[in-house]
């Protein structure tokens, strides 16, 4: 007689035998009978393989690292599109424990099942999954992928052979953007150099020297950056601003030696009082001053650009610091 096995049952040709609690019932079947167990059966399969991803999951937002890497086999594999892959209990363990909560907490993590597909004691399970995820900067993002996952069960028990994913590109913010943009034009040097690492150094009576082409001096464009931008804030958090008698050249002309030292700290406050507004701000203030907000990033890059080019002809200029 031919059999046909499957959880806890055992199927023949003309009866099924299942095993409860050390007993064995036998019952004559008819073939309706035979694919209610079948059915029955591959349900029981499912079910088991649903909990399995969704302690997964909860391990995942746990960041437990130990018990995320006893959810392979001993030789499971853990990579995905753009990652290395990590072969192994230990090295799945000492990867997932490299990620410093400090530095990315997880707010929410879920996947969502497309498929499930049986072959023996292997289950092969295909979908999708989503991460919402705050980081050391500020920033809050969604990060959304497939996954493939390869189940096995052994000793009744079922462990990843293997997980894959393969990250979809994240939507940015507008409060991303802005925010980045803005950092990159202050502190975080990217494809350009931005303003504190432009007045890094730099002496009061070097930011006053001049080339004498007309061109303002260092000091002026710091004392312009440093006006406009925190008279902007001003406007952005609804405080009182100072008379301006429309006259932009008096907010390059009231710089002053003694005042260089002052006038560069308080630049690099009023961008990171920025940074924490625009953290601060909803969506809708957000979209309401986005122009405003661009425009004046554009407007620091600019003038940090006639920075180091002043800086260049003067011979202050350490090209190490880029633009070289």
């Amino acid at each position: 007689m031919r059999e046909y096995r499957t959880s806890g049952v055992v199927i023949g040709k003309s009866k099924i035998v299942i095993r409860r609690s050390r007993k064995i019932l036998t019952m004559k079947t008819s073939p309706l009978l035979l694919v209610l167990v079948l059915l029955a059966a591959c349900a029981d399969r499912k079910s088991e393989i649903e909990k399995a991803m969704r302690q997964y999951d909860h391990l995942t937002l746990r960041m437990n690292a130990d018990s995320l890497a006893d959810s392979y086999l001993p030789n499971g594999v853990l990579n995905g599109k753009g990652m290395k892959r990590y072969v192994g209990r230990d090295s799945i363990r000492t990867f997932l424990k490299s990620f410093n909560s400090a530095d990315i907490h997880l707010i929410s993590n879920s996947t969502k099942t497309q498929s499930i597909t049986f072959k023996g004691d292997t289950a092969i399970v295909i979908g999708d999954y989503e991460q919402k995820a705050k980081l050391v900067l500020g920033n809050t993002g969604v990060y959304t992928g497939t996954f493939t996952a390869k189940w096995l069960l052994e000793n009744n028990r079922w462990l990843l052979a293997s997980m894959y994913t393969m990250p979809v590109k994240p939507i940015a913010s507008l409060k991303s953007v802005l925010l980045q943009q803005l950092k990159t034009t202050h502190s975080q040097k990217e494809w350009f150099v931005p303003t504190n690492i432009a007045l890094e150094g730099l002496t009061a009576k070097q930011a006053m020297w001049k080339d004498g082409s007309g061109n303002h001096s260092v000091g002026q464009l710091a004392f312009h950056l440093m006006y406009w931008n925190e008279r902007l804030l001003k406007q952005f958090n609804n405080e009182p601003l100072e008379k301006f008698s429309g006259n932009n050249e008096e907010t390059f002309n009231s710089f002053n030696e003694e005042e260089w030292n002052e006038i560069v700290k308080k630049l690099d406050d009023v961008l990171l009082a920025w940074e924490q507004a625009i953290k601060k701000a909803d969506e809708a203030k957000l979209s309401e001053w986005q122009e405003n907000i661009a425009n004046m990033s554009t407007h620091n890059a600019y003038h940090t650009g006639q920075i180091i080019f002043l800086r260049k002809l003067q011979g202050s200029w350490d090209p190490e610091k880029g633009v070289k």
